[in-house]
């Protein structure tokens, strides 16, 4: 059976009372702590939070459960992030502490070719998967500021166009995503000279406002993704040709999409404290 009478059919998953999201979230973590053991990796809490906040912040029993499942799918899709940016600097690393990267053609090693390849492959699904992450991150952000808007936000040809529109309207964002947009400002300022503008934000004198510079940044940063991934999607893309050339690291433009990953993270560290706040200031749930 295929279409529509599959999808009618088909039984999905779903986390629908605070046993089960404990349940998931304690599993999740159990499995995220296989990938990255140095790290540690615990989401029990942030899942907790979200529940808790879901239940209280909209009368709307469909827009709870769309904001606790879209903030698990989110969730899911930053785990996945993490396993392949690991995987392909682990690869990297086992390469490095062999010689190989010192080796001038992968035609020339098979390990080398191998271990390359293992790269390609994390960093080809990492390039899918991060901006998927925007896309979710952006919808949990409608949810928690504008919930009614969320289905058009959905179906938007444009979702980045669409989100910038509605966004400039909320009156406030949370503080933490303000600073969070002031860190990644200030890197940037460092990275292109201006340190005396990073100087000020050092010295508490200046923190960025939104929306306009997060509305910028995430275009930017969403641009960038778009060029590896657009191209890996539908043309003969990138990553194979920068991958495959055995450049060091600090050469290579595959890489470069690792400060993905970290302005990846930092959004997502701000985003759990966020709804880490407002879980505290609501009152209790309901189970």
């Amino acid at each position: 059976m295929t279409g529509e009478g599959m999808h009618e059919d088909a039984e999905t998953f779903q986390v629908s009372s605070l046993e089960e999201a404990e349940a998931f979230a304690k599993y999740v973590s159990r499995y995220g702590n296989l990938t990255s053991i140095r790290i540690g990796y615990d989401i029990r809490d942030h899942i907790r939070n979200i529940y808790n906040y879901s239940r209280v912040h909209s009368t709307s029993d469909r827009i709870n459960g769309k904001l606790l499942n879209s903030y698990i799918d989110l969730e899911l899709t930053y785990l996945f992030m993490m396993k392949d940016s690991l995987k392909a600097g682990g690869a990297h690393n086992r390469l490095h502490d062999t010689g190989k990267t010192e080796l001038g053609s992968v035609l020339d090693d098979f390990d080398l070719f191998s271990g390359k390849m293992d790269i390609l492959y994390s960093l080809s699904a990492f390039s899918f998967r991060i901006r998927a992450f925007w896309d979710k991150y952006m919808g949990v952000l409608f949810l928690l500021y504008e919930d009614q808007k969320y289905e058009k936000y959905i179906k938007a040809g444009s979702r980045k166009a669409f989100f910038i529109r509605h966004a400039q309207k909320w009156p406030e964002i949370s503080i933490h995503l303000r600073k969070c947009l002031t860190n990644i400002v200030r890197t940037c300022l460092i990275h292109s000279g201006q340190r005396e503008a990073a100087k000020e934000i050092d010295d508490g004198k200046l923190l960025v406002p939104f929306p306009d510079p997060f509305l910028e940044i995430l275009g930017e940063i969403i641009q960038m993704v778009d060029t590896v991934r657009t191209p890996e999607a539908h043309g003969a893309g990138f990553l194979r040709k920068w991958t495959l050339a055995n450049l060091p690291i600090d050469r290579s433009r595959d890489f470069a999409l690792m400060n993905h990953w970290n302005l990846g993270n930092e959004f997502m560290q701000a985003l759990r404290t966020t709804i880490a706040e407002f879980a505290a200031q609501s009152p209790s749930p309901q189970p």
